[in-house]
């Protein structure tokens, strides 16, 4: 018979699905989802959890939190209390701080609590990439720098094990002849209103007139008319279902990651996988899992951003897009992910 853990999460999302099927070959894991479509109903929330907990600590062996926040207070308290081993994933948020636009946990006051509280009641930190934990931040220089956890807890005792996100390769393949000179980005979270400037949308606004002959779609938009734009080669889509992702980034030939921040991006990693040639800002993540298979932004500006770009569409983009293939292949499988996560789990 399986040991009990209990999960805990605010989205169901593709990557806390993948989580739970990793677990559940060593556990009987058991969900709360701690969505509220309103705050005024994290109160209600937080009594459903709390009667959740008390049905079901008793028999769980561990408790796991995707990401940290108002939902992940109770479980690290309980399992302080109980003295259950409890495991937060660290995704990006609340390692950010980005008050310029409003973003990241630790510039919300009660969030910014829970988090802190959080993190000092559970048993270890899973960050995506270390750099959630620090690192010293220059691509835009109106916001602070250093940024991660440490930053804004630096007597932080908790451990902690970087397991990065990972990537089925016989999913995400290649399979149709590329477009020259097509760019695609995927941002997603429209209701909150610093997402342009966090995903650099207002970025590619800016830049494709210069491009005439390119063009730049932007995946994951509702509503055309949030993105404000003239120039014909922009091409506003809403999110595609995930089975189509593959064969959308297929036809592309370049994926632009110009984001602010970032934690581990799936998109930018699945695009890879299609043979897209990276061009990503210099953040967190980013660098590492680019390397030498695409091009860096280093300081977020128009100026170096359109260099860049005329630098990628005169490279040898075939060679680039199997270097990034390769890349994510060797150095971000699910497998490697499962193993690291179940082998911190023991």
């Amino acid at each position: 018979m399986k040991k009990k853990a209990l999960i805990f999460y605010t989205v169901r999302s593709t990557f806390v699905k993948k989580d739970i099927a990793i677990l559940s070959e060593k556990f009987d894991v058991i969900e709360f989802d701690f969505y509220t479509a309103k705050k005024s109903g994290t109160p209600l929330k937080f009594i459903a959890q709390k009667l959740f907990l008390l049905k079901h600590i008793w028999g769980a062996e561990i408790i796991f939190c995707q990401f940290a926040g108002y939902h992940s207070f109770l479980p690290a308290l309980f399992g302080k209390i109980f003295s259950k081993p409890v495991l937060i994933i660290v995704g990006g948020t609340e390692a950010h701080y980005f008050p310029g636009i409003g973003y990241g946990n630790w510039q919300k006051g009660l969030l910014k609590t829970f988090t802190a509280f959080s993190l000092r009641l559970c048993s270890h930190i899973v960050p995506k990439h270390k750099t959630l934990m620090f690192t010293d931040y220059s691509y835009d220089e109106k916001e602070p720098s250093p940024q991660g956890i440490y930053a804004r807890l630096p007597k932080l005792k908790t451990p902690y094990t970087e397991i990065t996100n990972g990537y089925d390769a016989d999913k995400w393949i290649c399979n149709m002849e590329k477009k020259k000179r097509t760019f695609i980005t995927v941002a997603t979270g429209w209701e909150f209103p610093f997402q342009q400037q966090l995903k650099g949308i207002d970025l590619i606004v800016e830049i494709a007139p210069f491009f005439p002959d390119c063009e730049f779609m932007i995946l994951g938009v509702p509503d055309p008319k949030i993105i404000i734009t003239k120039s014909s080669n922009i091409k506003i889509m809403p999110l595609a279902k995930n089975e189509d992702l593959a064969s959308i980034y297929s036809k592309c030939e370049f994926y632009l990651q110009l984001s602010m921040a970032e934690g581990f991006p799936n998109s930018l990693c699945e695009a890879m996988l299609c043979k897209c040639v990276p061009i990503g800002s210099n953040v967190f993540s980013i660098p590492e899992i680019i390397g030498d298979s695409g091009f860096i932004l280093t300081k977020r500006n128009t100026e170096d951003l359109t260099q860049l770009i005329k630098h990628a569409i005169g490279s040898d983009t075939l060679s680039l897009g199997e270097k990034a293939r390769k890349r994510i292949v060797e150095n971000y499988s699910i497998r490697k992910r499962r193993d690291k996560l179940l082998e911190l789990c023991k």
